[in-house]
């Protein structure tokens, strides 16, 4: 009877345990990218907070003919940050300020860049409506959120990059062209 006992309470924890686990299955999909690209040059003002630094400047993104995109950073003074290229899925690192050429912030950024302006591949959207957009990436330190908002037609104004563990966030505000 006491050996019946403990059978059936180790049967009860393990049932009352897997009842309680977090949904895993879920599959990231291939998801369109939050920026469609043309051939025209988009500019967004950049804000980067790193635990209390705060940097600021111009970020340009286009789309050349042969299917490159370049991405390239400046501050408002004129001092370029980094110039990035992403040709046929490689990321090519065409120049880049010294503080910021560390192995693991370049392939942070790299992974930033191709879900916002190439095809998520490893990204879940979480939440959607006409105003807002959220999706998730990675697991652990090297996990991201993006949030998606402000949108004139089918392009967003703002793009919000997190880094919770890191405590970095990346923050795009697209210019407008027609505005003085």
């Amino acid at each position: 009877m006491k050996q019946c006992l403990q059978f059936i309470s180790i049967l009860l924890i393990i049932l009352l345990s897997l009842s309680c686990s977090h949904k895993i299955s879920e599959k990231a999909v291939s998801l369109p990218p939050i920026v469609k690209l043309d051939s025209l040059s988009q500019k967004y003002n950049i804000q980067i907070d790193f635990m209390k630094h705060h940097f600021s400047g111009l970020l340009i993104v286009r789309k050349m003919d042969d299917n490159e995109i370049r991405i390239l950073s400046s501050t408002y003074f004129g001092m370029s940050l980094f110039d990035f290229s992403f040709q046929n899925d490689q990321f090519i690192i065409n120049s880049c300020l010294e503080p910021l050429r560390k192995k693991k912030i370049l392939n942070l950024l790299e992974m930033d860049f191709k879900n916002v302006f190439l095809t998520g591949k490893s990204s879940k959207r979480k939440e959607k409506s006409a105003i807002f957009e959220k999706r998730t990436s990675g697991k652990g330190f090297g996990k991201s959120t993006f949030y998606s908002s402000d949108f004139s037609g089918e392009a967003p104004n703002r793009i919000r990059i997190r880094h919770p563990w890191i405590r970095l966030t990346i923050q795009l505000d697209k210019l407008n062209e027609n505005k003085p």
